[in-house]
């Protein structure tokens, strides 16, 4: 048995040394048959198939802005965007000259207050009322858009399900949908006429109006022009989610008005009651004209009111945002 037992342990280890080599032959051999098999169904599928890979991360990610100039970044305190003209109706010396002037306002009102460190006010003022202009005409405009930009998706929508080409939708919604949706549909038009992509043309327009929805709207152009798939399904359901957001602001502003018109009595009511002062006692109101101390009473009290109003403003539109 002892003599036996190597002969025995050898061929057993033999035998399975022979099952091992005669796997991998048949694993290598079903491999090399998969290979051929994938190679002819690609060669047959090339043809048929779309040129352009989706990549998600491109379609998610947001180009990397240039590095901005000293000029675009002196804009960009002043809240003024000069890649973004439209957004402003007025000429942006015009938006600057009339913060200019409320700067000075504010800053003889701080002179009176606060004597001759008051200056200081001047230029935090100029900014900020700068800003706020540019953002006012900004959010007007966003507005617009927002509002008219259900009725082009649907213009699209209907046009797509007829056989109509997205671009050839697109040009009659530059054409029958009125300003500022219009003229930005024209943009992209005029973009793919000479030549442009209808993703570069469409992620530029999204990045002029500053809105998610429109950002929304050329992902799924993206999407659809790289991958297929239902475009009219995804435009109405981005049209309904937008009508409804629009529907749930008015009632925020609705419920609203109550807040709203009391900021308006509350913020009306010192003029109305300074201006018949003056005109009922004369000589008891010109003691805020006419004294040093009256003066800073009455400078205090227009800042602290237009501050007031701001506060109550800035507290109305965060809860409706």
């Amino acid at each position: 048995m002892n003599l036996l037992s190597p002969l025995v342990l050898g061929s057993v280890g033999l035998a399975i040394l022979i099952g091992f080599a005669v796997s991998g032959l048949l694993v290598a051999r079903a491999q090399a048959e998969q290979g051929r098999l994938t190679k002819r169904v690609a060669g047959v599928l090339r043809p048929h198939s779309r040129s352009i890979r989706f990549n998600l991360n491109t379609a998610l990610t947001r180009p990397v802005a240039p590095r901005r100039s000293v000029l675009s970044s002196l804009a960009g305190l002043f809240g003024f965007d000069p890649a973004r003209k439209v957004d402003c109706p007025l000429p942006w010396w015009v938006v600057l000259a009339i913060a200019l002037v409320v700067a000075k306002l504010a800053e003889m009102a701080s002179v009176m207050l606060l004597g001759s460190i008051g200056w200081l006010d001047f230029p935090v003022v100029w900014v900020g009322a700068s800003r706020w202009l540019f953002g006012w005409f900004r959010a007007k405009r966003q507005g617009r858009l927002l509002a008219q930009f259900p009725d082009a998706l649907n213009m699209i929508v209907r046009a797509v399900r007829v056989g109509v080409p997205v671009t050839e939708a697109m040009r009659a919604v530059a054409r029958e949908v009125p300003a500022p949706t219009g003229p930005e549909f024209e943009t992209v038009v005029r973009r793919l006429t000479i030549g442009g992509q209808l993703d570069d043309a469409l992620h530029e327009m999204a990045t002029r109006t500053g809105l998610a929805e429109y950002n929304f709207f050329a992902m799924a152009l993206s999407l659809q022009n790289q991958t297929g798939g239902g475009l009219s399904e995804a435009l109405d359901g981005l049209a309904e989610m937008i009508r409804k957001r629009l529907a749930v602001k008015e009632r925020g502003k609705a419920l609203a008005s109550e807040a709203q018109m009391s900021i308006y009595v509350l913020s009306s009511l010192p003029p109305l009651c300074g201006a018949a002062l003056s005109i009922l006692n004369p000589h008891y109101f010109a003691v805020l004209i006419d004294d040093p101390t009256g003066q800073r009473l009455l400078g205090g009290s227009v800042a602290l009111l237009v501050l007031g109003w701001f506060l109550m403003r800035t507290m109305m539109q965060k809860s409706l945002s």
